[in-house]
């Protein structure tokens, strides 16, 4: 046997959230017999919808304002919605003032895909989407009908001439497949994912389907931000990074007039009035307090997002959510959606066995790696202290025969789909020494399984399971397969293949950690955040991360590159409303 060494969150009354615990209290006391002193007693009780949590007491006015500046539109935060909002404006005749506390634009290194739609480079490589209902209503099925399907009509019907105006002027290469190699020097290249589909596949079929069509920016999405950012300073935006919003400025009807930034040191401060203030701040994942009240569920995950301020703090801390909220607005009401995508072992996602830590099977494993993740919240931790540690959680397993097994897995995120064999690895050069996008060789497997054995009692061992538990389960695993009907879990007969040819493999699956966290004001689709008569605030737009009703209970991965899209469309829709006082 080889070796490569490569429980529920707390619930507490500020956890659950106001809301949440005033409906429980009203629940149990449905269900119990009532006493007119302990009425009179709960009456006299503060009223618990009232409690204000430390991070959202809105901070004194500044007193030590050091200078004043005039626009007609400020865009708080330069990431990717907040540049596009800039830009926009901008070239809409706007005078615009763009902040970040980043030193430049606000990237997140891992992103890249595109879910857009229908764009002049997807035109050109012969991609065609699925029509509108097929995928917004999965996109609304996938999250349990709660964000506002009205954003994705908007992103369906406007996401490619967004992405055509982002990298217009960008000079890159634009690759025909997804495995094909650079003909150019050009560090920046385009390529689309899982392009062209594989051969058979039809998404109708699919528990989960992959709507193919997304494009990729290659390295990162950096080089298009700040194509676009280039493009905003051209039409005459002043950009000032290095610098923090602190508060809105509301005038007596409660419309937003502009808003207090400071310096990296928080000692000089700048009063900025503008006619609209664009949000743009990014998501709440990494303050901690804020993500344990609006969505405790998330505490398990470790925050994965590695962007800092010029400071070297985490960027993500919701500033944006609670600057609106002081201002009159709101969060929308969740679950809000942790982004969670677990990618899987050596063979990424796909759908082979899955062990928890019992040696018990216990899903349909033909699912993405953020629902997978979903399902490993539930599983018992390892008894091994280490493992347990580690956020161990279940075991993937599969034998020799998995080369010819990856052509009928799913596709799409976290997929792996194509086995290269070494004579043929140089005519895939750019994919494997990138992010392979679901494909994969003999010495990339090798390298990043865990545990190789020559027999089950060994593979049981080494992964520190009960060896009768693993046995049995993959017995029965083999005799379901033989039968080509899942009766356990219901997965396909497709993918339901036998574990009976060493060697045996297994991939260990840890918790997943979680690059942002959905969920923003409310908002209508203006982009006005909404007041709590659901009125919308004059002279407030939002988008990107801080945009609610785009994202809820749980984030979709049945389109590659949907949030970024997203955040891009409606980071110009905020601009130009802005400009034109939408």
């Amino acid at each position: 046997m080889s070796t490569n060494h490569a429980g529920m969150s707390r619930r507490t009354f500020l956890g659950l959230g106001a809301t949440a615990a005033v409906a429980a209290g009203a629940g149990i006391a449905g269900c119990a017999p009532q006493d007119k002193g302990a009425s009179a007693q709960a009456q006299s009780a503060p009223n618990p919808t009232e409690y204000v949590p430390p991070f959202l007491e809105k901070p004194p006015v500044p007193e030590n304002v050091a200078e004043e500046k005039d626009c007609d539109v400020l865009v708080i935060g330069l990431g990717l919605a907040g540049t596009a909002a800039a830009r926009a404006a901008a070239e809409a005749g706007a005078k615009v003032i763009g902040i970040e506390k980043q030193e430049n634009v606000g990237v997140v290194a891992q992103a890249g895909g595109f879910g857009a739609v229908g764009s002049s480079v997807q035109k050109s490589l012969g991609i065609e989407w699925a029509p509108k209902a097929d995928i917004v209503n999965q996109l609304m099925k996938d999250m349990c009908y709660r964000p506002n399907p009205e954003f994705f009509n908007y992103w369906y019907d406007h996401s490619g001439e967004a992405f055509d105006w982002f990298i217009e002027g960008a000079d890159y290469e634009l690759l025909p497949t997804t495995a094909s190699n650079r003909a150019t020097d050009k560090p920046n290249f385009l390529r689309p994912k899982c392009f062209p589909p594989l051969e058979g596949y039809d998404y109708k079929k699919e528990y989960y389907p992959y709507f193919h069509g997304t494009i990729i920016l290659n390295p990162n999405l950096r080089w298009g931000t700040e194509n676009c950012r280039d493009h905003a300073v051209a039409a005459g935006a002043e950009l000032i990074f290095g610098t923090f919003a602190e508060q809105l400025i509301t005038d007596e009807s409660g419309a937003v007039t502009g808003a207090y930034v400071h310096d990296a040191d928080g000692e000089k401060y700048t009063r900025i009035n503008a006619k609209a203030v664009c949000l743009c701040t990014g998501d709440i994942g990494g303050n901690p307090e804020m993500r344990h009240y609006y969505c405790p569920q998330a505490d398990e995950f470790a925050s994965v997002y590695a962007s800092v301020d010029v400071n070297g703090d985490i960027a993500n801390t919701g500033d944006g959510h609670r600057m609106g909220i002081w201002a009159g607005a709101h969060m929308e009401l969740g679950p809000l959606a942790p982004m969670t995508h677990h990618m899987g072992g050596a063979l990424g996602v796909d759908a082979f066995l899955q062990l928890n830590m019992e040696g018990n099977r216990f899903m349909n494993e033909d699912v993405p790696g953020q629902n997978i993740a979903d399902q490993l919240s539930r599983q018992p931790p390892s008894k091994d202290p280490e493992l347990a540690a580690l956020g161990a959680k279940s075991w993937q397993i599969f034998d020799a025969n998995w080369k010819h097994q990856l052509a009928v897995q799913g596709t799409g995120h976290g997929f792996v789909n194509y086995y290269i064999p070494d004579e043929e690895k140089d005519q895939y050069e750019t994919v494997l020494s990138g992010f392979a996008q679901g494909y994969t060789t003999d010495e990339m497997l090798e390298s990043a399984v865990t545990l190789k054995a020559d027999t089950i009692e060994e593979l049981a061992e080494g992964m520190g399971l009960p060896v009768e538990n693993v046995k049995a389960s993959i017995e029965r695993y083999n005799e379901l397969a033989a039968k080509g009907v899942d009766e356990d879990f219901g997965k396909v007969s497709s993918r339901l293949f036998p574990v009976d040819t060493p060697p045996f493999y297994a991939c260990r699956f840890d918790s997943a950690g979680m690059l942002v966290l959905m969920g923003g004001l409310e908002c209508d689709t203006d982009l006005h955040p909404l007041n709590d008569a659901g009125e919308p605030i004059k002279g407030l737009y939002v988008a990107g991360n801080t945009q609610g009703g785009r994202y809820l209970v749980e984030y979709p991965v049945t389109v590659g590159g949907h949030s970024l899209a997203c955040a891009l469309t409606f980071g110009k829709l905020a601009g130009e409303n802005a400009a034109a006082g939408v």
